[in-house]
């Protein structure tokens, strides 16, 4: 069995479990990523999140420019990716470390290459900082997130030996499968260049997990469900979900300023997100429910400033439809 696997038959559940769903022995009824670490390793287990300067191809003029319009527009946009020295990257590490530390009793922690394209530039250079980040005392696998038009031979190459070195999961921005939308949003990516990337990590047996956000201008209800419905039936390792969410600085706040399209409102979200849990597939582990605004820069929703309102009531909305992530997966597959 590769390091990264997560073995597919469920673990048998006690007497003592709280939830009815097979992946939890809490009171949750979805996958949670905490699960999957605890189980995965014996121990608690936190991310430490890291930004190593790597660029984008959409905002560098590569594939176009400005970025997605939910990113801020003001920063210098970033090309290829060149390198950070070691000593760099430890006082990045450290810095982000002390953040989760009293979190992580066990000090073990993941390192995520979270900011950025980790695969858009010297692949050399991404090889130093992965393997740098695996000598860090307490780190037991790693998290790259990039786009999945960011996967040549090269880098898929690296991947693969990342994967079988250690515990890596490869997360990919998607955020909808509906090209208007990718379009509107200035993706700079098709839906069908997401499943060529996402195919290559799959063939090569790589733990590939999926961004998406909900809320996006003018995609309706059904339309969120339909991305759920299509990732579900990809079955990814990982999904995580995103409310949308307004920043100073971006063409989405000039957009909402005009009045141009209406955010979710909170009861909305999170009976759409409990529909979608119920399309996925319940080996697949649910990395976050939420997004993270940057707080100094949030101008809506107000409710996203609450994470935890967000989670405890998609707790409380599973419990009212006795329901739980896959209720509905091998129903639909079956159809």
């Amino acid at each position: 069995m590769s390091l990264t696997q997560f073995p597919m038959s469920p673990p048998q559940k006690t007497m003592s479990s709280r939830s009815p769903f097979i992946y939890s022995d809490d009171n949750k009824r979805y996958h949670t990523y905490n699960y999957y670490l605890r189980h995965r390793f014996g121990k608690k287990v936190q991310r430490v999140s890291l930004d190593i300067g790597a660029g984008c191809p959409n905002r560098c003029g590569e594939r176009g420019m400005g970025g997605c319009i939910f990113c801020p527009s003001g920063a210098e946009p970033l090309g290829r990716f060149k390198g950070l020295s070691e000593e760099e990257l430890c006082r990045r590490f450290d810095e982000s470390k002390s953040l989760v530390e009293g979190k992580s009793p066990d000090k073990c922690y993941i390192a995520y290459f979270q900011s950025g394209s980790n695969t858009f530039g010297d692949i050399a250079a991404f090889r130093q900082a992965f393997q740098t980040a695996l000598s860090f005392e307490g780190v037991v696998g790693l998290s790259v997130a990039t786009r999945p038009d960011c996967l040549d031979d090269e880098a898929l190459e690296l991947l693969k030996e990342m994967s079988d070195k250690t515990a890596l999961t490869v997360e990919l921005g998607l955020q909808t499968i509906h090209d208007k939308t990718a379009e509107l949003c200035n993706r700079g990516h098709s839906f069908a260049e997401f499943e060529q990337g996402f195919d290559k990590l799959k063939r090569e047996g790589i733990r590939t997990g999926v961004h998406i956000i909900n809320g996006l201008p003018f995609e309706t209800e059904e339309m969120m469900l339909e991305t759920a419905k299509v990732l579900g039936g990809m079955r990814p390792d990982m999904l995580k979900i995103h409310m949308l969410f307004v920043e100073e600085g971006t063409a989405l706040a000039e957009m909402y300023r005009r009045g141009e399209f209406e955010l979710m409102s909170f009861e909305r979200y999170i009976s759409v997100v409990c529909s979608q849990l119920e399309l996925m597939p319940p080996e697949t582990v649910i990395g976050r429910l939420t997004g993270d605004a940057d707080q100094s820069r949030l101008i809506a929703p107000e409710w996203s400033r609450k994470k935890i309102n967000v989670l405890n009531s998609v707790d409380k909305e599973f419990v009212r439809r006795n329901s739980q992530q896959g209720a509905l997966f091998h129903i639909r597959s079956l159809c």
